[in-house]
C-alpha cells in the first residue's frame, strides 16, 4: 500500500512539473486567455488523475489476480491468462488535457491480447 501511495505521489508530481513547463512555454507563445484555458485543463487533468489512477491501478491488479487464477484453474493455459491480464493492464493510467478536451479518448480497458 505504501508503494502504491508513493507511485501516485510521483505521478502527480511529474504531471504538475510537466504541466508547469508546458504552461510557461505556452504562455510566451499564446495569448493570456489561451494560457488560462491550458492552466484550467492542466489542473483538471491532475485532479481527475488523482481519482482515476488509483481506480485504474486497482483494476489492473484485479486483472492480474484473475489472470493468475485463470492460469491455475485451466491447467496452465497462457491464452486464458493473457486474455484476462492484457485488457486489465492496458489503457491509460493518467488523464491529460487533450483527453479532457475530447481530442483523445480515455482508454480504461486496454486492447485484447494478441494471438
Amino acid at each position: 500500500m505504501r508503494i502504491l501511495k508513493g507511485l501516485i505521489v510521483v505521478l502527480v508530481s511529474l504531471l504538475a512539473l510537466a504541466g508547469a513547463g508546458a504552461l510557461s512555454s505556452a504562455a510566451a507563445a499564446q495569448a493570456e486567455a489561451s494560457g488560462a484555458e491550458d492552466l484550467g485543463y492542466g489542473v483538471g487533468a491532475v485532479a481527475t488523475s488523482m481519482l482515476y489512477t488509483p481506480l485504474k491501478v486497482a483494476y489492473a491488479g484485479l486483472g492480474l489476480v484473475a489472470g493468475g487464477v485463470g492460469y491455475v484453474v485451466t491447467g496452465g493455459r497462457e491464452d486464458v491468462a493473457n486474455n484476462l491480464i492484457q485488457p486489465a493492464i492496458g489503457g491509460n493510467y493518467v488523464i491529460n488535457g487533450n483527453q479532457l478536451r475530447g481530442r483523445e479518448p480515455v482508454v480504461f480497458v486496454g486492447p485484447a491480447a494478441r494471438r
